[in-house]
């Protein structure tokens, strides 16, 4: 069961009993101030009696669902309607509406949010006996008579039973719709998660782990250094996926702070006193303030950085300059991770965008700048419930009004024609009330929004309900032959019960007004006051109630789709997880055999970063890493090679490059290995490298000639995948080619 069809039913019980509750006390109380009993004391006692037990019941029914209620329930209610002999009035008629009429008949209404069909047709043939020898006992020279009227008790708890199950109905498929909608947009962010966590992942292995080795490859830190340890031992937990990751909100300051506390520069800061921010917006400035720290040691040739951080209304910014050497930004390779993925990306993820400045001799200048909170998007699952909840009731309120139009209305017309001045009028109003049904059907299959058409139909109802009242004969009017007098209202039910309440419940009882003022004008009637009291209670409580679950429905709509989306929430949150665990377990299998000990040497002081080796290996491990870098690429093979030639030159190897040919998509796991001996020669190259890259359409040739150590090349073993190595004086050649479909 679904949370629209949980809170519907939730609700609904709690509406029917508060309905129950209002009109039994209204109806009751009325009688008994207005109108004389045969028994007062006695009637008096029975009408306390039965709202404090309706009382009772509606505060146990919620919390209770024991057959045990349900049958005393039953029992109190039958004992009434045999109570009628002392409780009934003595101008009660077998035609009139009686407060016990009133009474049983709201039971039976609201009997299908509590019991189930079995329990409901047996409860209502019960109270239906019941009031019958009830009547019989106070009234057995008519009580006859009546038993049509009082028949129409069978079909009112049916009527309202369709009506709840129509609703429960719409309940159901909103339900499965937004099931199905929460599948799509639990598919979608799990696939948005894992893109997301792999972005995040290679943008902190770039501004970790692969900085870190850089820096040691490259030669920048000379001798054991207790920053370099911890740095290393704090990469070593990222790339591991057991990095502290903050959540809620967290000091911006305090987290910039430590990410320059890993670095040797010396930092000037400006500042304000504090900054807190959400922990996805300082994850993402702190990481991008490192990776600019980091190109400060690497490349600006200065020891010394300027932090400042600024925040203007919803926008914080974090600015990492420096007096250094400087670039030309507008001459950055789109191959470098640093500038176009691990800054620019990264900042974008979460709304907000980087920007580096930077020339020649002249420094270099990051802004960092994101939204204090990232926003979430919502869906529009309470619309969605909404128009279904709204589809079944309005369903429901047009079948309804043809039932009570031919079911009890048309024999009333066709047994008292007598009663009317022109029983064609009557005919054409039945005619006119009928209409409206099959045209509210049409527009709701149609799928029809526009409601302009409302409006003149409700002026038609309005005119033919007053001609229609017109030609009941005065002494006739709000007696058994005046059909019209609520069926009128059960047609613009039918037309306006999506509008608002204040909308709905005015024109019913604008309708109910003008024919008490045509019947006051006309000067008699066939009801007492009383009995025209119990009468609208009984037909106009419906009609409000109906409203009302319009009313009711909208808020149960809203909370609903809450409960659907925190549940769906819970569900997606565990799924993404599990998703990540199993993609960053794949990650880390990828770098642990080399990156991690490297790390673990490093941050125990077990490796030497001044040592030629471990410069060479961590040279090494970083070139590979630009396998990983490269996957997002448009053409990872070239790009993964371009970064490690990029790598190359800056250790101040020369490195020619050619492509040629049409080359064929090559897997992932087979690029790996197709360019392994490539990364391994660039990353040891001494001094020059030439590589080249061939494609016959079917298959990829990767060249490369180096003077790197001999025993820099990896052995190769890939299916569809052959290598041949020459050395000839210090040159060594690698030749690796992969065919397609071997």
């Amino acid at each position: 069961m679904g949370s629209a069809e949980r809170e519907l039913l939730r609700t609904g019980l709690r509406y029917a009993l508060g309905l129950r509750l209002t009109v039994v006390a209204l109806a009751s109380l009325v009688s008994l101030l207005l109108e004389p009993a045969r028994e007062p004391v006695l009637t008096a006692l029975v009408i306390v009696a039965l709202n404090g037990w309706n009382a009772w019941y509606a505060y146990r029914k919620v919390r209770d669902d024991g057959m045990w209620l349900i049958v005393a329930d039953v029992a109190v209610m039958a004992g009434v309607c045999l109570t009628q002999v002392w409780t009934s009035g003595p101008g009660t008629t077998a035609e009139s509406s009686s407060w016990v009429l009133v009474a049983v008949s709201i039971t039976v209404v609201t009997y299908p949010w509590q019991q189930n069909l079995p329990t409901l047709m047996v409860s209502t043939v019960v109270l239906m006996t019941a009031f019958l020898f009830g009547a019989a006992f106070a009234r057995p020279d008519e009580w006859l008579a009546a038993a049509p009227v009082q028949l129409w008790m069978l079909v009112e708890p049916g009527l309202s039973y369709g009506l709840y199950r129509l609703v429960r109905h719409g309940a159901r498929s909103a339900d499965l719709l937004v099931a199905r909608n929460e599948q799509i947009r639990r598919e979608a962010t799990i696939a948005d998660a894992r893109r997301a966590d792999e972005r995040e992942y290679l943008a902190a292995l770039h501004d970790t782990a692969s900085a870190t080795l850089l820096m040691v490859g490259a030669g920048v830190v000379a001798k054991p250094e207790r920053w370099l340890a911890e740095q290393a031992a704090r990469d070593l937990e990222v790339i591991r996926g057991r990095e502290d990751i903050p959540a809620g909100e967290v000091d911006l300051l305090e987290m910039l702070r430590e990410v320059s506390g890993r670095t040797p520069l010396t930092v000037r800061w400006k500042v304000p006193e504090s900054l807190t921010v959400l922990a996805v917006v300082g994850i993402a400035l702190s990481r991008g303030t490192r990776e600019a720290l980091t190109n400060v040691v690497r490349h600006s040739g200065v020891s010394e950085a300027f932090i400042r951080v600024h925040r203007k209304g919803d926008t914080v910014s974090v600015e990492i300059s420096d007096e250094g050497a400087g670039f030309d930004a507008a001459a950055v390779p789109e191959n470098r991770y640093g500038v176009a993925r691990s800054l620019v990306e990264r900042m974008a993820r979460i709304g907000g965008h980087a920007e580096v400045d930077s020339k020649p001799g002249d420094g270099t200048r990051v802004r960092l700048e994101s939204p204090v909170t990232v926003g979430d998007s919502g869906g529009r699952d309470a619309e969605l419930i909404a128009s279904r909840f709204h589809w079944g009731l309005r369903w429901a309120v047009v079948v309804m009004n043809l039932i009570i139009l031919y079911g009890l209305d048309l024999p009333k017309l066709l047994s008292g024609q007598d009663a009317y001045s022109s029983v064609t009028m009557q005919f054409v109003a039945l005619g006119v009330f009928t209409l409206v049904s099959p045209w509210v059907a049409f527009t709701m299959w149609r799928g029809i929004t526009s409601t302009w058409w409302r409006w003149p139909l409700v002026v038609v109802l309005f005119v033919v309900a007053i001609l229609a009242t017109q030609t009941v004969l005065p002494e006739y009017r709000l007696g058994v032959p005046h059909w019209s007098e609520g069926d009128a209202a059960w047609s613009l039910a039918a037309l306006m019960i999506t509008e608002s309440l204040f909308v709905y419940a005015g024109l019913i009882i604008a309708q109910y007004a003008l024919t008490f003022v045509q019947v006051a004008i006309g000067g008699s009637s066939a009801a007492t006051f009383v009995g025209v009291v119990n009468a609208t209670l009984n037909s106009l409580g419906y009609l409000l109630a109906v409203g009302m679950i319009a009313m009711v429905l909208r808020g149960i709509a809203v909370s609903a789709a809450k409960i659907a989306r925190d549940e769906e929430d819970l569900r997606t949150s565990e799924a993404v997880a599990n998703q990540l665990h199993n993609d960053r377990r794949d990650r880390y299998a990828v770098v642990a055999d080399t990156t991690a000990p490297l790390l673990a040497g490093l941050a125990s002081g077990d490796l030497d970063p001044g040592d030629e080796d471990v410069r060479r290996r961590c040279s090494l491990d970083a070139a590979k890493m630009r396998r990983l870098f490269a996957e997002g690429a448009s053409d990872p093979l070239l790009h993964e090679l371009r970064g490690c030639i990029e790598l190359a030159e800056r250790n101040g190897v020369s490195v020619r490059f050619a492509e040629r040919g049409q080359r064929p998509t090559v897997p992932k796991e087979a690029r790996r290995v197709l360019t392994e001996p490539a990364v391994a020669m660039l990353a040891t190259a001494v001094s020059v490298a030439r590589v080249t890259v061939v494609g016959t359409g079917d298959s990829v040739t990767v060249s490369v000639v180096s003077d790197s150590p001999a025993d820099s090349v990896p052995e190769i073993g890939h299916d569809g995948i052959t290598a041949s190595t020459v050395r000839s004086g210090g040159q060594l050649w690698v030749e690796v080619t992969w065919m397609r479909g071997e």
